[in-house]
């Protein structure tokens, strides 16, 4: 069993007693400092079914251990495509697939009287190929029964609160509410898509229209599956376009020439009681009097080089001179995070994020690494091997998007903070202070219109 320390003890018995009379309460500490037994013993002392969300199947698998130390009961469920034993993909599924598999049958109670309390997604898989059983049909279940915790991903919540009915919901790296997930298709895997569809001159006008285009290809969903059936290149295709169909804004995006789609966590009015957590909550939630924050006690040095503003038009005039300007930085044992729009800064001997071809930034670790700011590398991957960070020009998404976003809630000052502490937080996961701390340069002179708020995460810009 797992002993929580007395000052985990003593912000659980803080978080039972707000959860009793708020609906919505958020708990901030550090990476590492123990938020995760915490909230389970928050979850022990409430008495109440918990759902608990979290953007990676990784989370849930760590949730699910510590359950069973602390006594509770758990379920850690996956999605349809995680759980098949045949490994079959959403464009499968919406092929009907599922109808002829000699798994897919009805499953009686007496079948599963048996089957363990507590299991992960993994041990679901094995129980029903051994009963002969579809996976996720045992795992669906397995849902109604009355477990003290079920893990999901963010993009079941709302199917598990509607059946499950959890009493808690516990949102995990809570920051996912302000920082959507981004999705990207090439223009020109698009305009083949379509002329396959049988699209001709208004193909490219099409691509540019991404809304339009959206709305067009939830028509054609069924020709979409059809002619990937046989097609390897467009099945690829075609399975990324139809997992980014749940994305609630597109948009193209000419410097790439793509079409991105961001999808936001939604999750469904509910009964239940929710509490926020993450080691970087947002910060109008820190604002608020419903939330526990816990410090490290010691604050990441950063520098802002307010020097220029990189917008594209102070680009365009003054390439040179900025580029000469940042190249000073980027010595060997840097990772540097940018937009496209300022990649042509970048000069010199680096290796960009599509070279990595699926190896680690930190098998690099002794050169210059340019990885995209909202590219692949912003969750679950560790920086630390690094000497010094560069965030190259203020976060932000095209202004009419952003604009966008911020009809869905989400404000610009919120935003940019959260993707500067996250990205500095891929360079500083301990909760212990390090030897030595890595240099840090946000390079852009808006970086000081976030100064207050990055005092927060206790990081300390240190040149006024």
């Amino acid at each position: 069993m797992i002993e929580l320390r007395s000052d985990q003890r003593e912000v659980a018995k803080r978080l039972v007693e707000m959860l009793k009379t708020h609906p919505v309460v958020g708990f901030q500490a550090p990476t590492g400092w123990g938020k995760t037994i915490v909230a389970l013993e928050v979850i022990k002392e409430l008495g109440v079914k918990a759902l608990w969300l979290t953007p990676r199947l990784s989370i849930g698998v760590h949730v699910f251990h510590h359950c069973g130390a602390l006594g509770l009961r758990c379920l850690a469920t996956a999605g349809r495509e995680k759980m098949c034993s045949f490994g079959y993909s959403s464009l499968d599924f919406a092929r009907g697939v599922c109808h002829r598999c000699s798994l897919n049958r009805p499953i009686t109670l007496e079948e599963v009287s048996g089957v363990d309390d507590s299991m992960d997604f993994g041990r679901v898989r094995e129980v029903a190929e051994v009963l002969q059983l579809c996976p996720y049909k045992l795992q669906t279940l397995l849902e109604y029964r009355d477990y003290d915790v079920i893990t999901s991903h963010y993009g079941r919540a709302n199917k598990l609160i509607k059946y499950a009915r959890p009493r808690l919901v516990i949102l995990d790296e809570a920051h996912n509410v302000v920082i959507p997930t981004i999705h990207r298709i090439a223009s020109r895997e698009l305009v083949v898509l379509l002329e396959k569809l049988g699209f001709e001159g208004e193909v490219h006008h099409l691509v540019k229209d991404p809304e339009s285009l959206r709305i067009v290809l939830r028509e054609l969903v069924d020709a979409l599956i059809y002619i990937a059936y046989d097609d390897d290149d467009l099945r690829m295709i075609v399975e990324n376009l139809l997992s980014m169909m749940n994305a609630q804004i597109w948009y193209y995006d000419p410097n790439d020439e793509a079409l991105v789609g961001l999808e936001i966590p939604e999750i469904m009015n509910t009964n239940a009681k929710v509490l926020m957590m993450s080691a970087t909550l947002p910060p109008s939630l820190l604002q608020s009097a419903n939330t526990i924050i816990v410090k490290r006690g010691w604050s990441v040095p950063t520098k802002i080089d307010s020097k220029y503003v990189l917008t594209v038009e102070n680009i365009e005039r003054k390439r040179d001179e900025i580029a000469r300007h940042i190249n000073k930085y980027l010595e060997p044992g840097t990772v540097v995070f940018t937009t496209l729009s300022r990649e042509d800064l970048i000069t010199g001997d680096v290796i960009w994020e599509d070279e990595l071809e699926g190896k680690s930034p930190c098998d690099f670790k002794n050169k210059t690494v340019v990885l995209r700011t909202f590219g692949r590398f912003v969750e679950g991957v560790n920086l630390d091997c690094f000497e010094r960070l560069v965030l190259l020009g203020y976060p932000l998404l095209q202004p009419t998007i952003m604009k966008r976003l911020e009809a869905r809630g989400i404000n610009e000052k919120d935003f940019t903070t959260m993707v500067a502490v996250q990205r500095i937080g891929r360079i500083t996961r301990s909760a212990i202070k390090p030897e030595k701390l890595p240099e840090i340069i946000l390079i852009d002179k808006r970086f000081r219109l976030i100064e207050s708020e990055l005092m927060n995460y206790e990081i300390e810009v240190i040149n006024a």
